[in-house]
């Protein structure tokens, strides 16, 4: 059997933003890659550079970057390792990415073992490796593994393990989902049409190659931490709506493919079981498509008398639930739910091609409400085409959906990813070609200063009302914030920021070089 290299870069955090950055995502994609590459008797050596070191944060430009430095990565790779593989978790991290390549290909004991770049198919902050191939395979890059990489893996390990060294493009060019630079200089696409359809079959993240402790003891996370010992979990795959704004429709091809509710909680309780892990945070691109699914998953923790928490943190098409569903989903543990109406303007909302009932939305938050779950609500800002009366439309609904007892938003001002419908125009329009800079705070954008004012009117409308409605709510805030007991990323996101600024003072490295 082979032995292969997986590694997952460092976090990055754009200075002065509050919106998305720095936010400690396990590396998912290569820990399930590694996992079912090492199902399959494949030696594995899985390098997580934030998990490693998060406490070591090296500054370049306007970005702090948490974790091992791209030479103390090089340094541990196996020089046996008959393929490298890194990570390309979220389009922040593009720049580390390319950190990464440059620092392999200067050890002379690395330069010959072929690297490729795994798109991540299963994130929103991620971002299409087909819209940048040629600068991948420019900066040393051999492949590009569009898609879900599991499957694809093991083809191009086989094709690399072969002893028929002369077929070897030929077998390369069957490969679903690959990209690669041929003898001749030319670059082969494959379509990349397959996707596993069943996602059950696949072995658990190989949490036990990652130093998980880590992760816990920073003391925050994507979702607000209630138990410490957190995991996340993806209980399905891609999305099917086709938003306009979203890199998704392009690497998932708008096909959704769940998990059976077993498999979920056989997940649940493995972790709790070896771990002690309390607390998943499911990271779904629409875990909520089938109602009845959520109930199976309900009914599944319940039937096991599981002592859990749950939450859905990356937003999911509320309207898919009903009240029935949401009671379920609180007496099982579920304690957080983010959704996503994007904004309260029907027009805008119609030019993104995403389906948004508002009236039904602001029933099913009351209900959630009632059901003691807390609960996010996010807003895009920002979308070609946008008015004044789409602004007042948002921050309206922001109003109604605050009364509803929403007891967060999220303001974002829409930077779109490669791969999405809306990013050659906006790429063209706005002369940018560092794509490292589009982030949810993106400086860059001619008009970004006036959407920078209507998201912080949009935060005090948020606050306006919330103190009308529900005071004793908001005088919460500052209370959990001191204890550390957060039960909204409002609250945790300050305490990041903090946390990863005091970090940069004291265990400050240089990206170039050592501690």
């Amino acid at each position: 059997m082979a032995h292969v290299t997986l590694i997952g870069p460092g976090i990055v955090t754009q200075k002065g933003d509050f919106f998305g950055t720095g936010i400690p995502y396990f590396p998912l994609t290569v820990l399930y890659a590694a996992a079912h590459l090492r199902s399959l008797g494949h030696n594995i050596n899985l390098i997580d550079a934030f998990g490693e070191n998060p406490f070591q944060v090296a500054e370049e430009g306007d970005k702090y970057i948490q974790g091992l430095t791209p030479q103390q990565v090089a340094s541990r790779i196996s020089p046996e390792s008959i393929l490298i593989c890194i990570g390309a978790e979220r389009l922040i991290a593009h720049g580390s990415v390319l950190a990464l390549l440059a620092a392999i290909r200067q050890v002379p004991t690395l330069s010959r073992i072929p690297v490729a770049i795994l798109e991540n198919t299963q994130a929103v902050t991620a971002y299409s490796l087909r819209a940048v191939k040629e600068e991948f395979l420019s900066r040393g890059a051999q492949f590009i593994v569009t898609g879900e990489p599991e499957i694809r893996l093991v083809s191009l390990i086989g094709a690399l393990a072969a002893k028929d060294t002369a077929g070897l493009e030929e077998r390369l060019a069957r490969i679903d989902g690959l990209i690669f630079r041929g003898k001749d200089g030319r670059t082969h696409v494959s379509d990349g049409k397959e996707f596993i359809r069943d996602p059950d079959v696949l072995p658990f993240p190989a949490w036990d190659l990652t130093r998980v402790e880590n992760y816990w003891k920073l003391g925050y996370a994507h979702a607000p931490i209630t138990t410490g010992k957190y995991l996340p979990l993806l209980t399905s795959r891609g999305c099917p709506y086709p938003c306009t704004f979203c890199v998704v429709p392009n690497t998932n091809n708008q096909r959704w493919r769940p998990r059976s509710a077993k498999n979920v909680v056989d997940e649940m309780e493995f972790f709790f079981k070896s771990y002690g892990v309390r607390e998943y945070h499911l990271e779904d691109l629409n875990p909520t498509i089938r109602k009845d699914r959520m109930q199976e998953i309900a009914m599944e923790i319940m039937k096991r008398d599981l002592p859990i928490e749950w939450k859905i943190v990356s937003g999911t098409k509320v309207e898919t639930l009903d009240e029935e569903t949401i009671r379920l989903m609180a007496k099982s543990g579920c304690t957080y739910v983010s959704i996503s109406p994007e904004t309260g303007s029907p027009r805008i909302i119609k030019m993104m091609r995403k389906p948004m009932p508002y009236v039904r939305a602001l029933e099913l938050v009351r209900e959630m409400h009632r059901s003691g779950m807390t609960t996010q609500a996010c807003f895009i800002l920002g979308y070609p085409g946008e008015q004044q009366d789409d602004l007042r439309m948002t921050r309206s609904y922001i109003r109604q959906i605050v009364r509803a007892g929403i007891d967060e938003i999220a303001v974002l001002i829409l930077t779109p990813t490669p791969g999405s419908e809306i990013f050659e125009q906006y790429a063209r329009e706005n002369e940018l070609t560092d794509i490292t800079r589009f982030t949810f705070t993106p400086i860059w954008r001619r008009d970004y200063r006036r959407y920078a004012l209507e998201r912080v009117r949009c935060y005090l409308t948020f606050l306006f009302w919330r103190a009308v409605y529900h005071p004793l709510d908001l005088l919460r805030l500052p209370i959990d914030f001191l204890l550390g007991t957060f039960r909204t990323k409002s609250e945790m996101t300050l305490y990041r920021l903090l946390r990863v600024w005091v970090l940069s003072l004291g265990n400050k490295v240089t990206i170039n070089g050592q501690s």
